[in-house]
């Protein structure tokens, strides 16, 4: 028995919050943040609904005049045509206030409420002298009125007791049954009941779509958010990219993420430099550390950006691929991000009163997979995997061989074959050399390399391939033409 009286009760309760929605429905929408919002749109359909109903009142009036009081004699004329006038000035007075500054009063709806009881009381009166099956028309005109008015179901109930309640006497006097009166009133009230329950549903309905841009706005706030928050942490193209799902088609931030870093197949352009020296001089980390390699290294990853490249930062050594649907638009970005990379080094250098820095910048390209190589979590990975990464990694150990220190100086940017010939097509005018491996020396994993390419970041380099990636438009694969490669 104990077991069941739970349930009973909250069947009771919720019986009972409805009832009380139903007699109050904007009871709703009090302590909520849309209140007024919702007051004013209620009134905004109020004034559209009574800006269509009084005008056309007060035509029905005027053409009842003419085309059935007229015709049908009624007499005197006189005083039909006085009392049709009466309420056709009812109606347009009516129009006037809600056309009028008066209209944003607090008890707006006042004067709508004293016309649609003189239209319902003056129907009374036309029963009582014109007689007949008049009457009827009595309770049609409340239930036209009672949808005019667009108050809540109590509200409107209140008003159709109160209007039958003045009309019975006059119903009364003209020789209309009370059992008549006592069902169109009855009627009249069920009638109300049912159309104005709709009040509470247009109450429900405003609240579930306030709710639901309250929780779009809220997504997108996240999302905006988050993306700030991403931006952080993501290299600039990745960013942009995903912005760009997010923005046309409309994708969340981690469907972007998702789709944007997927890994896939791609002829890239790749950047491999670190700095030599680090082990030894990473020792000292507030001097070197601090002050020299951290502000170098920024500004290294800001070069590669600069030039749409994706940089991976480990420690000292700065990688980057270019991963544009054009090879050649890659190996520009990468030759320029690696000029900017040498000519700022080699700036710091000259001003800083640490430690310097060398490096070497190397360029390598080649079909690789890139994107997301590691999970959704903290594993995720935005690097690149293949042959041209693993090449730069080999010939970044070629450098360090005694025999190639005395060929190479630190700020050259080293190219591998394909690079080389790919940029010497596109800058006809590049000052390259090409540098044949000693005797003895080779690339491990990469027997069949038997040479490299040295460039330097002087002016007339960098502004040749400034001039080059300017020509390059989308959709087309840059300037073609023929360059012998100096031997060394």
């Amino acid at each position: 028995m104990g077991v069941g009286l739970p349930h009973r009760s909250i069947w009771k309760m919720k019986w009972f919050e409805s009832t009380i929605s139903w007699l109050f429905p904007t009871i709703l929408v009090d302590g909520t943040p849309w209140k007024s919002m919702w007051a004013e749109k209620d009134k905004e359909s109020f004034l559209a609904t009574a800006k269509i109903f009084y005008p056309v009142a007060a035509l029905v009036y005027a053409l009842h005049f003419f085309f059935y009081d007229l015709p049908n004699n009624l007499e005197p004329i006189e005083s039909w045509f006085l009392f049709r006038l009466a309420m056709v000035s009812v109606a347009l007075v009516t129009l006037g206030f809600y056309l009028s500054p008066l209209r944003r009063i607090r008890w707006y709806k006042l004067p709508a409420i004293v016309a649609c009881w003189c239209f319902c009381q003056a129907q009374a009166y036309v029963a009582y002298w014109y007689g007949l099956e008049s009457w009827i028309f009595c309770y049609v005109i409340l239930a036209v009125v009672v949808v005019s008015l667009r108050m809540s179901a109590l509200l409107s109930s209140f008003f159709v007791a109160f209007t039958v309640s003045t009309q019975a006497p006059v119903l009364l006097d003209g020789g209309i049954a009370a059992t008549y009166i006592f069902t169109g009133s009855m009627v009249a009230l069920a009638f109300t009941i049912v159309a104005r329950s709709s009040y509470l549903t247009e109450v429900k309905t405003f609240l579930v779509n306030q709710e639901n841009i309250a929780a779009q706005k809220k997504i997108i706030e996240l999302n905006l958010d988050f993306s700030e928050r991403i931006r952080s942490f993501i290299p600039r193209v990745i960013a942009e990219r995903m912005e760009d799902y997010v923005e046309r088609a409309r994708m969340t931030v981690l469907e972007a993420s998702i789709e944007v870093l997927a890994p896939k197949k791609q002829d890239v352009a790749c950047l491999f430099s670190d700095i030599r020296g680090f082990t030894q001089g990473s020792k000292d980390l507030e001097t070197f550390v601090g002050q020299s390699v951290m502000p170098e290294v920024k500004v290294c990853s800001d070069a590669v950006e600069k030039f749409r490249g994706i940089p991976r930062k480990i420690g000292d050594l700065l990688f980057a691929y270019y991963d544009d649907p054009s090879i050649d638009r890659n190996i520009l970005g990468a030759v320029l991000s690696g000029m900017e990379i040498a000519r700022l080094n080699h700036d710091m250098n000259a001003t800083s009163s640490t430690v310097q820095i060398h490096r070497y910048v190397l360029l390598s390209c080649g079909e690789a997979l890139v994107g997301n190589l590691g999970g959704l979590d903290s594993s995720i990975e935005i690097t690149a995997l293949g042959s041209p990464v693993n090449l730069l990694s080999r010939v970044d150990e070629l450098t360090k061989h005694s025999q190639m220190k005395d060929i190479l100086e630190p700020g050259d940017l080293i190219l591998c074959d394909r690079s080389a010939k790919t940029i010497s097509r596109l800058v006809p005018d590049l000052e390259m050399r090409k540098i044949p491996l000693p005797k003895g020396v080779s690339i491990r994993d990469f027997p069949e390399v038997s040479c490299i390419y040295s460039l330097k970041a002087t002016d007339a380099n960098y502004s040749a391939v400034s001039r080059a990636q300017s020509h390059i438009r989308e959709g087309e694969y840059g300037i073609t033409g023929n360059r012998k490669l100096d031997a060394a």
